[in-house]
């Protein structure tokens, strides 16, 4: 009887692990702040340890995925300015070898309101160079950064999102303003997303979500804090628009104290009207990507988990736990969603072989395979308790 709860325990730990097996880790040396995939499926890590004074270099790193031998392979590296900051958004061109960055300037030129913030680079097997910069923050305070980048998915526009409450919308290649900079004073700008036709941005700070007509800048929407518990209102993290059969969606991350659950709100983008609220994960979320066809959301916790969910349902499909050992601060799913890489400060970057199919009622097995473990328990306890 002790031979067969032994060997039930050991089918339940494997069946556990089934859907977290196919990762691995890498360690690059630097934080991590930001991760992305390029069309051909190389992997972009950048990171470092800021201006000047921490000793750790700033870096862009281009690597090779070897999916059979699970590590990634070197390809090109770009060292950075040591009085510059480190590179803390990414965006890869939809279409091209181009990539744009939020990267400040040395802080005596930040102070002199010289902030080079918004950087593009082009990049091969051989080599990355920068190609132009553009400074769109109003703040000289060096403390003030550029936290999210986004082209739109024809790749014709180019957004930014800083600290100071500042979201500017540039065309691609000139980096000329398309719209007047908007200013939210008092917001730090957490994330923003084009809609799949480029018509609209959503950009959230803790306090408020936004809709903006990309064309005029124009804000059409304004929506608060939702409270969730009846009791306080939560705050936004993240926004992702749907992308395919699921465009019509509007993605939020909205996070509570440590003792709240972080909810996904989806939201109509016709009435922008909430339609659906879920918990994903015991821990507030830090970071959330959609996968290029808009079925997968993945999003990375507090709790060192990253999750993947279906976009329809937001049901867990996979989850990988101690992803990290310290907070995720990006991840990016490539072109066919068959990889998805988080990095984080803990100087790694986890990459994720994502299958083709998930099992269904993945929860539902977990349950009753439990019971059945416990049943067996309590019979090898009726068992010994017998024989003595």
């Amino acid at each position: 009887m002790l031979q067969l709860l032994l060997a039930f325990a050991v089918s339940l730990h494997s069946y556990t692990l089934h859907n977290t097996m196919a990762t691995f880790s890498y360690s690059v040396g630097i934080p991590i702040f930001c991760v992305g995939f390029t069309n051909d499926d190389n992997l972009i890590l950048a990171g470092g340890g800021g201006a000047g004074r921490s000793g750790v270099q700033n870096k862009i790193n281009i690597y090779r995925v070897d999916r059979t031998n699970r590590t990634l392979l070197p390809l090109v590296e770009k060292q950075l300015n040591r009085e510059e900051d480190a590179p803390m958004s990414l965006s890869v061109h939809p279409k091209e070898s181009t990539m744009a960055f939020g990267i400040n300037s040395a802080i005596n030129k930040i102070e002199a309101g010289e902030n080079e913030n918004c950087r593009i680079f082009q990049f091969s097997d051989e080599r990355i160079e920068p190609v132009h910069n553009k400074g769109t923050l109003a703040s000289k305070n060096p403390d003030d950064y550029q936290r999210v980048t986004r082209f739109s998915m024809d790749g014709t526009k180019l957004a930014t999102g800083g600290t100071d409450g500042v979201l500017a919308l540039l065309k691609y290649p000139t980096l000329t303003p398309v719209m007047p900079v908007t200013q939210f004073k008092g917001h730090d700008i957490l994330d923003l997303d084009f809609s799949e036709n480029g018509s609209h941005i959503a950009a959230v700070s803790a306090q408020n979500l936004w809709i903006i007509a990309a064309g005029t800048g124009r804000v059409l929407e304004v929506i608060t804090n939702p409270v969730l518990n009846k009791k306080k209102p939560f705050e936004f993290r993240t926004c992702r628009f749907g992308r395919g059969a699921f465009a019509n969606i509007l993605y939020t991350v909205v996070n509570g104290d440590k003792s709240q659950k972080p909810f996904v709100c989806m939201w109509s983008t016709t009435t922008w009207t909430r339609v659906r609220t879920l918990a994903v994960g015991p821990r507030p979320i830090t970071a959330c990507t959609i996968s290029s066809d808009g079925k997968l959301i993945a999003f990375g916790s507090s709790d060192m988990y990253v999750r993947i969910c279906s976009s329809k349902t937001l049901q867990v499909l996979m989850a990988v736990p101690r992803a990290h050992v310290l907070p995720i601060t990006s991840l990016a799913f490539n072109k066919d969603a068959s990889l998805l890489a988080s990095g984080s400060v803990d100087a790694t970057c986890h990459v994720i072989l994502v299958p083709k199919t998930f099992p269904k009622n993945n929860s539902f097995v977990m349950l009753v395979l439990a019971l059945l473990f416990l049943f067996l328990a309590a019979l090898v306890q009726i068992y010994q308790t017998y024989e003595l």
